[in-house]
């Protein structure tokens, strides 16, 4: 049981530093990596790495190139749409259990974070300000306590991570900041605690499309 645990362990470690990797543009779109250089980069065993990378193939962060190696994919416009319809149904579905189950320490902590999110917009510190804001969302799915929601949440914003570091890659210039011209955050925590779902759900599904238009600021093919 143990030797398992551990293999899991390694497995999601890989699998996280590797989507890392991909972020912070060590690995750019189209590189092709392979187990070889995984295994000696981390210094495990090839079966994590290969269980790894089969999940990454799943989740499409890399595609399977017969006799070269892994092939990492470029997240474009249809991907983006998919992505954001799919928080849509997620996050809208969830607030009416959100509002119902909500304690009031969940609710500081959602305040916190907003405030957390200040600093970073004021030092314009672009990824720490992207990192609150997915917290943001993650830590509001997760009230609904509904692990399934939660873990593809979790999937979806990965996946959104990556396109907005394609989109930094770019050109860096070019990105603003999450959150830059509006506290849609702080708006849609005061329609929680007020219990108004409808004026929660508009806000939400505004900031949701924020985001999509951001990805999209440069055409990516």
């Amino acid at each position: 049981m143990t030797s398992n645990n551990l293999k899991i362990t390694l497995k999601d470690n890989v699998y996280r530093q590797v989507i890392e990797m991909i972020c912070n543009g060590q690995l750019q779109n189209d590189d092709i990596i392979t187990e070889k250089q995984l295994t000696s980069h981390f210094g495990i065993s090839k079966s994590p790495v290969r269980e790894a990378l089969i999940q990454l193939c799943h989740d499409h962060v890399l595609k399977s190139i017969p006799r070269c190696g892994y092939q990492v994919v470029t997240i474009n416009a249809k991907d983006i749409h998919n992505l954001t319809e799919t928080r849509l149904l997620l996050e809208l579905g969830s607030l009416p259990k959100i509002i119902e189950r909500i304690t009031p320490e969940q609710l500081s902590e959602l305040k916190e974070l907003n405030r957390q999110r200040e600093k970073p917009l004021i030092e314009k510190d672009v990824w720490s300000s992207w990192n609150r804001n997915i917290e943001f969302h993650l830590s509001l799915v997760e009230i609904a306590n509904n692990e399934y929601i939660l873990e593809t949440m979790e999937r979806v914003l990965s996946s959104c991570t990556r396109a907005y570091a394609q989109l930094y890659s770019i050109e860096k210039q070019a990105v603003i900041l999450p959150g830059d011209d509006t506290h849609a955050h702080s708006l849609i925590t005061q329609a929680i605690e007020a219990g108004n779902l409808e004026a929660a759900q508009s806000l939400l599904r505004m900031d949701i499309l924020c985001m999509e238009s951001q990805l999209l600021s440069i055409h990516i093919k």
